[in-house]
């Protein structure tokens, strides 16, 4: 179908003036001069600017990569890791087998201790998980180990065994952030301002709303990190951060817009990257809440009625393809071949509305966490501008992200319509991606009742074979998208600054460690 010339036009006009406001905002912080240490990446303080505010260091929950997960990722450390390949290495585990499709045996590495000197043990690795597995315990990661997990035991003071209520042949990676700490500062201490790990860094200080400082650990196990100071900086706004690098005032910066990369040339003492990042970025239907978006006709409008091609385009650069109607996407998955996108096709979005009774149009709240994704202020108002052309009227609120994840956590009569997320996986095949959008998330911006996706997921997770995996893994993403439970938009975009005294790659899962962060 063709777009009305009248609706072209207010398009490309919200797009022109969205590439204004960007490149407005960076113009007006040109100019800074370098630091007295000799300018960005010069100094024994490495700077990294993060964009959402911190919710706590709490190691047993999730963190966010923008925010306070990047935080934990250094100075906590978990039974394995992820590379930035997103392949797993061992860590506090320096070896493990799965004897039995039942069972799991980690063998601890020697002489780690954790920062109060506490040795770590298999004891204190078991009781980590217990605590996770406590039925009383409310954390992201407990209810995911639940699930799968019958109990975690300690044998001798090296070896960890898992027990499992049904196959997990991935596991190791599995395990990748849930973090180990010690029984007496988990009972005694402060778990969101305080830390007390075995990672490469310590923590001397935290504002959950400005940032975090960290300093080496100096009875590290492993390698020892470049820097023997960071400074973690929290700014939320695009703005604020690109007057930060303009200023020289950090070393690295994350989730610029695409257009603010464009004033960073040759001359500059930044090199900027745009790609696409292992996540899918969607917009997330309120089923549960009843009323329009209870009807897949009108989740399907939804879907019918955005021109990702367009705002790709207009404000992502042109950085990505729009999604093939699913949410995984490479490089850590291979998207089912016979799912395809929905097109931009308002037409067929204005006789899906007429077909569930809204032919008069609907109106719905979207919710987009300031500061967190490029340009999502900008793209809100685009998909709001294309909505409203075939009858859906859309008001958008912007917050902080704490403030965004606390009314998305609430129940789903209180959460709102729609909400712009991204998510995704963090290494291959770790079908674990699914978890966020079931019916048994605790992740309440899934907000679905599909126990015919939830069986699918629930078999695909204990699937003891990688084909059997993949082929429940292409019914799951069929299931999903025709009954077109999120509005498929495109592979989240990612894009950093970084200082050319530095040496770092950035990871497609976004998160920025400082010990991977070195000197070129």
């Amino acid at each position: 179908m063709t777009v009305s010339p009248s609706g072209r036009r207010r398009l490309t006009a919200l797009l022109a003036v969205g590439a204004m406001l960007f490149a407005g905002a960076c113009t007006s912080a040109l100019g800074g001069d370098t630091d007295s240490a000799g300018g960005p990446g010069a100094g024994q303080t490495l700077r990294l600017a993060l964009s959402r505010q911190f919710t706590g260091l709490n190691p047993h929950n999730g963190g966010s990569p923008d925010s306070d997960g990047s935080v934990k990722g250094s100075v906590y450390e978990s039974l394995a890791y992820l590379d930035p390949t997103g392949q797993v290495q061992p860590r506090l585990a320096e070896s493990w087998s799965n004897p039995d499709p039942l069972e799991w045996r980690f063998t601890l590495r020697e002489n780690v201790r954790f920062s109060d000197s506490t040795p770590l043990t298999a004891q204190l690795v078991a009781w980590n998980f217990a605590e996770l597995l406590d039925p009383q315990t409310k954390s992201q990661l407990g209810a995911q180990l639940k699930i799968y997990t019958a109990g975690v035991s300690a044998e001798g003071a090296d070896t960890v065994v898992f027990r499992l209520k049904s196959p997990a042949i991935d596991l190791p990676s599995r395990l990748w952030n849930v973090y180990i700490t010690t029984e007496k500062f988990w009972q005694t201490g402060n778990l969101n301002t305080e830390a007390i790990g075995t990672g490469p860094y310590l923590l001397k200080s935290i504002d959950l709303e400005n940032g975090a400082k960290l300093t080496a650990n100096p009875e590290y196990w492993g390698n020892k990190p470049a820097f023997g100071e960071v400074e973690y900086k929290v700014l939320p706004s695009e703005a604020a951060r690109v007057s930060a690098v303009q200023s020289g005032e950090v070393d690295i910066a994350l989730n610029l817009d695409p257009l603010s990369l464009d004033q960073f040339g040759e001359n500059s003492k930044y090199r900027s990257t745009l790609s696409d990042s292992s996540w899918v970025q969607v917009i997330s239907i309120n089923e549960n809440k009843g009323g329009p978006l209870a009807d897949a006709r009108v989740r399907r409008a939804l879907n019918y009625a955005v021109d990702k091609k367009s705002i790709i385009n207009g404000l992502l650069k042109g950085a990505v393809q729009p999604s093939r109607g699913q949410v995984i996407a490479a490089p850590f998955f291979e998207p089912n071949p016979a799912v395809s996108e929905y097109e931009y096709n308002p037409e067929r979005a204005r006789q899906l509305l007429a077909e569930a009774g809204y032919s008069g149009g609907i109106t719905l709240a979207l919710d987009i966490p300031a500061g967190t994704y490029a340009a999502g202020a900008a793209i809100g108002q685009a998909v709001a501008q294309q909505a409203a052309a075939v009858g859906i009227k859309i008001t958008i609120t912007e917050t902080p992200f704490p403030a965004w994840l606390s009314r998305q956590n609430q129940a789903s009569d209180q959460a709102a319509d729609l909400v712009y997320i991204g998510w995704g996986g963090q290494y291959r095949n770790a079908w674990t991606v699914f978890d966020p959008f079931t019916s048994k998330s605790r992740y309440k911006q899934s907000n679905i009742t599909d126990p015919v996706f939830d069986d699918l997921v629930n078999r695909l997770q204990s699937a003891t074979d990688a084909g059997s995996a993949r082929a429940l893994a292409a019914q799951a993403t069929q299931r999903y998208h025709d009954e077109a439970h999120t509005v498929f938009l495109w592979p989240g975009t990612f894009t950093s600054l970084v200082a050319t005294g530095l040496s770092w790659s950035p990871r497609t899962t976004r998160y920025l460690y400082a010990q991977e962060v070195g000197r070129a």
